[in-house]
């Protein structure tokens, strides 16, 4: 969430208009966050959330996220779910970029968390997945292993320039990540970017989800793997007891299988290359501007060099 595109009061004014939201307080655009552009719009009941899709989000996956958050909500998990305008469409064009409206969600993301927080998260996590069980849309993960494999090509010649003497480390644990990924776990709707800015809190409770815009199908218990990693985790230092607090959250709700227990430090391995590679490959490639901060990718690379260490389920599930 950043001001990439500028928005003026006449331009906010039609899109209150034309979604009929009421009568116009105030506006603000909201400068944290990366993806895309983002508006707080106050009226003299409500608040909305404006959202411009900028260039990383692929618009021709809007009906699939807007699915999921509205599937999502039915079900008790709050998010921001899209508003229909005055032609019964959720979406319309803005500046030549496609824009959303969606309602407010109350809250904020937690810098420090607890054990009790990551239980939270966990049984929270596993409701979004059942949430989501019977959706009729579908979407293939664009991040999974062939956007590894392509980012490792196009970054290699570089990665050693931003961590010393790690490319031969990342070569090897992609060929054995890749030769040893599960085929046959449990599939679903996974958010696939659960990290603690997209959860907000309210009083100690969670108040929501929020950026669906890497969801897809794929292995629950590899969304379930890429929460641990984002949460479980302090200075690099792996904190058992916030593992521990998220699984039995998580499993409270959805048990885990044999299956999925066995491949679970392939998934955390999997699930650390992933959010690697795209650090790396913006580190290399990206702009940054006033409102976009790359992620340090070390972060990833020693949180895989962990899981490499530990090479065993058992360590996990004692």
């Amino acid at each position: 969430m950043a001001v990439h595109t500028k928005l003026s009061e006449a331009n906010i004014r039609k899109v209150v208009e034309d979604y009929k939201l009421g009568n116009l307080v105030n506006f603000s655009g909201i400068k944290e966050g990366i993806e895309n552009t983002n508006y707080l719009i106050k009226t003299e009941d409500k608040k909305f959330i404006i959202t411009i899709f900028e260039q990383r989000v692929d618009t021709s996956n809007l009906p699939f996220y807007f699915e999921v958050m509205v599937n999502s909500k039915s079900t008790g998990i709050e998010c921001p779910t899209p508003i229909m305008n005055s032609k019964g469409e959720y979406t319309d064009v803005i500046k030549e970029k496609k824009m959303a409206v969606f309602n407010f969600l109350s809250g904020s993301s937690k810098r420090k968390w607890t054990k009790i927080d990551c239980f939270k998260v966990g049984e929270k996590l596993a409701i979004f997945h059942l949430a989501n069980s019977n959706n009729k849309l579908c979407l293939k993960n664009q991040f999974g292993i062939n956007f590894w494999n392509k980012t490792f090509i196009n970054c290699r010649k570089r990665l050693n320039e931003l961590i010393p003497n790690c490319v031969e480390i990342i070569e090897k644990e992609f060929f054995l990540v890749s030769k040893n990924w599960p085929k046959n776990l449990p599939v679903g709707v996974i958010h696939a970017d659960l990290f603690p800015d997209n959860v907000f809190f309210e009083n100690n409770s969670i108040s929501g989800f929020l950026d669906f815009y890497f969801s897809c199908n794929d292995f629950l218990s590899y969304d379930l793997a890429i929460c641990i990693n984002a949460w479980c985790f302090n200075d690099i230092k792996f904190n058992k007891d916030f593992f521990l607090s998220l699984l039995s959250g998580y499993e409270s709700i959805r048990k885990l299988n044999k299956e999925e227990k066995k491949s679970m430090n392939i998934l955390l391995r999997g699930a650390s290359l992933r959010f690697f590679f795209t650090r790396a490959h913006d580190s290399i490639f990206g702009k940054e501007g006033k409102y976009l901060q790359k992620k340090d990718p070390k972060e990833f690379f020693d949180i895989l060099n962990f899981h490499i260490s530990i090479n065993s389920n058992e360590f996990y599930f004692d």
